[in-house]
């Protein structure tokens, strides 16, 4: 992978999840359920038809990934406000485990995986970043934003400071941090096909709930 490329995919992927978080913050404490429940099936629809039924065009993935990834931070922070402090460590657990295996031969035929390998498919489900020249870079796929809201919604589980919350943004922004410094070294490799972007950012906000959960008893 060039290195270039890797480093401004890096660059845009983190100031989306700066802005993304920040939104999920607001998000909790400012949007109304009707809000949340309207925008999270609208845009649950959308993506799957956008994802099985419409057509792939290039020209449509920039906006298609900023639709989708807020109908997904609605989304996680709908059920993310559900969620007992043990639902929000199991599910991520099982997430990230999901994650792992399909990077490996063993996980080769799992659905996540074979969706992986249809490029075309993939690329509806990413969100990207836009430079000069049209050029589209892609950060993280919809499913990763889901989550990371997900997690952030679900600190209302051991706190109710918007602190708790915002140290859930920079909890998983340092996890991001250390899966893009592991991913810049594994690049160099002629093999390199990626590696799951779900397991530091989980095993990062993990610690946290767990520290908050313990403080609090």
């Amino acid at each position: 992978m060039e290195k270039d490329k890797l480093i401004h995919g890096i660059l845009w992927s983190v100031f989306y999840l700066i802005v993304y978080g920040v939104l999920s913050v607001v998000g909790n404490f400012l949007f109304p359920v009707e809000f949340l429940i309207g925008c999270g099936l609208i845009g649950g629809v959308y993506i799957l038809i956008n994802a099985f039924f419409i057509r792939y065009k290039r020209e449509r993935l920039f906006v298609n990934g900023l639709l989708s990834a807020f109908a997904v931070l609605c989304l996680g922070i709908l059920i993310g406000k559900q969620l007992k402090f043990q639902d929000v460590l199991a599910l991520g657990a099982a997430i990230s485990i999901i994650d792992i295996l399909s990077f490996t031969k063993h996980g080769k035929h799992t659905t996540n995986a074979k969706a992986m390998s249809n490029i075309h498919f993939m690329s509806k489900l990413i969100v990207y970043g836009k430079e000069k020249n049209d050029v589209l870079v892609p950060t993280c796929g919809i499913g990763d934003y889901f989550y990371y809201s997900m997690w952030i919604s679900g600190i209302h589980t051991i706190s109710n400071s918007i602190y708790a919350y915002l140290l859930a943004v920079c909890t998983i922004l340092l996890g991001s941090c250390i899966h893009y410094a592991i991913i810049m070294k594994l690049s160099r490799r002629e093999n390199y096909k990626g590696f799951p972007g779900t397991v530091f950012p989980f095993l990062c906000i993990a610690v946290q709930y767990t520290i908050l959960h313990f403080l609090r008893c």
